[in-house]
């Protein structure tokens, strides 16, 4: 997967409704014909339905996935607040650049390190994940 297919299911996960293609590239400021060949693939891979001329809606597949991304996110801000004394909004910038580097594994750790914590320190909920769904099911 590259970068922008997880930019995309961030966004579809958090826009928690279908949304037609020139939408999303207009709120992402993305070329239309760039992000058209991004939901050709999530869609190749399983990750979104959509079908030409309609909106674009996550599967149960693709939501698991963007779930474990900004699960990622959100831990390296916590972790970023807590040991390098970054502010919230440091914290957050700083996590969203990075989290595709670590594994789910480390990701885990982080998480275990601080007790399994509910609320990042931007202030939103840690989306709870059962297991690592980008290490298990999701490699490409």
């Amino acid at each position: 997967m590259r970068e922008l297919d997880y930019t995309v299911l961030k966004f579809l996960y958090k826009n928690k409704k279908p949304i037609k293609v020139s939408q999303i590239a207009r709120k992402l400021n993305i070329i239309h014909s760039t992000l058209g060949s991004c939901v050709k693939r999530l869609k190749a891979n399983g990750h979104v339905n959509y079908e030409p001329f309609f909106e674009v809606s996550l599967t149960n597949l693709g939501k698991e996935v963007a779930k474990e991304l900004i699960r990622h996110e959100q831990l390296l801000e916590l972790l970023f607040y807590n040991e390098l004394g970054m502010t919230a909004e440091e914290a957050h910038t700083e996590s969203s650049k990075l989290n595709l580097l670590l594994s789910c594994d480390t990701i885990n750790k982080i998480c275990e390190k601080y007790g399994h914590p509910k609320k990042c320190p931007s202030g939103n909920d840690i989306i709870n994940s059962k297991n690592c769904a980008c290490e298990l099911k999701f490699k490409t």
